[in-house]
Parts: structure tokens; C-alpha cells; sequence
């Protein structure tokens, strides 16, 4: 199994003079970010609360075989901007939503939920689509070794899973050590 990995949103409070530059102006956060990550998921609430124009920027920024995933709330009622909806999914490469009957286990201070694809412009194919969350601090190596492992037993079927970060979990050291990990665990 091929596991690819990058963060839930990139903008997150811990990297703030630790992973972007103080020059790096927020508006090339993403240029910044994807030359060191594989993937990232653009969560409801980062694109929720941005205009019209960043959103086409955020798209514009990614090469377009970068799999770039926004994620939608699967719920009609919910409380976005129908322009932003449908601006979503006219130009978004790739949406995920996050059912609450998706797979999700929450144990040792972690939770791991899939995702359903809804739409798949340059996802690799026979994938899945997985966000893995904690807001305790926890032993990063041993948790992110069990998180990976569990995806890589349970989620046989797929040749490929991407795997998204989040809370404590998205640490740059934390996604530095997972992407170590993929090698080690033979999911390069």
C-alpha cells in the first residue's frame, strides 16, 4: 500500500514562527507548504471563511497534479455561501465528505474518520481518504506508528490512502516523523 500524507489546512497556530518564515507573507503559506508535503485537505473552515477570489487562488497555487482535497459537509443545510458551494465544486480537484457512519475508531487519544470522494480529479486510483485527529499531546512515535499501521491493516482494500493530520497531530515534527515512518513501514 502507497500511504500519502500531508496535513488537515495549513495554516495551523504551532507553525507560526517555527515552520513559515516571519517574511512569508499568509497569502504564500501554500506555495511554502507544498514543497515540503505530499497532500493537503483544505478543511471546511479554512475555505468556509476565505473569499471568493482566495479560494481561486488556493487552486491556482497547486500544480494541478497536486492532490489538492477540499473537504464539503455532506448536510444541504449547511451554512456556507451557496456561490462558495458551487464555486467548491466547479474548480476544486478533489471533494471529500466525512460521514458520521464513515470509519471511525477512536482510541489512545486519537480518532481516524473516512472520508466518501465525491469528486476525484487526480487522486491516484482505488483510494482512500482518511483524517486521524487528537487534541491531547501523546507520544508522537508511538501514536503516529500504531495510527499508520492500523490504516495499513484495516484498509487493505485500497492501493493507496491519503492521510491527513490534525490538532497535536500536525505538528511539523509530527508530519516530519510520519513521513520517516512511511519508509520504515514500507508505505513509499
Amino acid at each position: 500500500m502507497l500511504m500519502i500524507t500531508g496535513a488537515n489546512g495549513w495554516e495551523h497556530a504551532q507553525w507560526q514562527g517555527t515552520y513559515y518564515p516571519s517574511e512569508i507573507a499568509k497569502d504564500w503559506h501554500l506555495s511554502y507548504y507544498i514543497k515540503d508535503f505530499q497532500t493537503v485537505l483544505a478543511p471546511i473552515s479554512l475555505w468556509e471563511n476565505s473569499s471568493i477570489e482566495e479560494i481561486k487562488e488556493f487552486c491556482s497555487d497547486v500544480d494541478e497534479a497536486y492532490p489538492l482535497i477540499f473537504e464539503r459537509n455532506g448536510d444541504e443545510s449547511e451554512n456556507t455561501d451557496s456561490n462558495k458551494k458551487q464555486l467548491i465544486n466547479d474548480i476544486a480537484p478533489n471533494i471529500v465528505i466525512f460521514k458520521d457512519d464513515g470509519w471511525k475508531k477512536v482510541e489512545n487519544g486519537f480518532e481516524i474518520k473516512e472520508a466518501e470522494i465525491t469528486k476525484n480529479t487526480n487522486l491516484l486510483e482505488n483510494c482512500g481518504v482518511f483524517s486521524v485527529h487528537s487534541s491531547e499531546k501523546l507520544k508522537k512515535d508511538i501514536v503516529l506508528t500504531e495510527i499508520m499501521k492500523k490504516i495499513k491493516e484495516e484498509c487493505k482494500q485500497y492501493e493507496v490512502t491519503y492521510v491527513y493530520f490534525d490538532g497535536e497531530l500536525a505538528a511539523i515534527d509530527s508530519l516530519n516523523t510520519v513521513t520517516t515512518l512511511r519508509r520504515h513501514l514500507a508505505l513509499d
